[in-house]
């Protein structure tokens, strides 16, 4: 879907994404980085950029660029998906980063972001995440959140590659927030960045419509 949040903090920023954004993310896809996505990989900036207009146009995503903070430079994407209000539950996913950026504290801030977004302004019971199986990458970041692994939908989908795979899927409670948020913002602690007075560290959100609306 088409929205306005924008979340700041620790060095980088989550901004709306746009199909104008798949040029210079385009540049950091690869065969390698791209396994263990859902959607197939593109071929062109092009066909990125048709990948980012169709998320946009999704109503049950929220998806956002991420940039360094300070030169705005791209770094990756990543979404909320599947979002059920009335069930109080979403899912993050769609995530990808450059090579150059794995392994560094941009994951972990993105997710920090988000996961503060969706219990303290959605007000969501539970976030989830799910991977390919075989992606033991992305397992491996999920679970160094502290996301609890649930456990694996086996031949659940086909891969981009034809083959049929096994998901695995993790998630975050809302009770168990409040440690696992201090334990990561320990984590992040070194990256915080001093902003000048009057400066928010996270941006107001604009209001929402449709099944994000969020309740007063």
């Amino acid at each position: 879907m088409q929205h306005d949040v924008a979340l700041s903090r620790h060095g980088i920023s989550l901004v709306p994404l746009s199909p104008a954004h798949a040029g210079a993310l385009f540049d950091f896809v690869d065969a390698g980085m791209w396994s263990g996505m859902a959607a197939g990989q593109p071929l062109s900036a092009g066909e990125l950029a048709e990948l980012f207009a169709s998320r946009i146009a999704d109503p049950a995503v929220m998806p956002f660029a991420v940039v360094e903070q300070r030169t705005g430079a791209l770094l990756g994407s990543t979404s909320f998906t599947d979002y059920e209000p009335r069930q109080q539950r979403v899912e993050i996913g769609g995530t990808f980063y450059g090579r150059p950026f794995w392994g560094s504290h941009v994951n972990p801030a993105a997710k920090q972001l988000l996961l503060s977004y969706a219990f303290d302004v959605l007000a969501v019971h539970r976030v989830a995440f799910r991977c390919d199986a075989r992606n033991t990458r992305s397992a491996s970041a999920i679970r160094r959140l502290g996301a609890t692994y649930e456990g694996t939908l086996r031949g659940h989908r086909f891969a981009p590659d034809g083959s049929r795979c096994d998901t695995d899927v993790y998630s975050i409670l809302r009770d168990e927030w409040p440690p696992l948020r201090d334990a990561l913002l320990a984590r992040l602690e070194p990256f915080e960045q001093p902003l000048p007075v009057g400066q928010p560290a996270s941006l107001p959100p604009a209001p929402l419509s449709g099944p994000w609306l969020v309740a007063g």
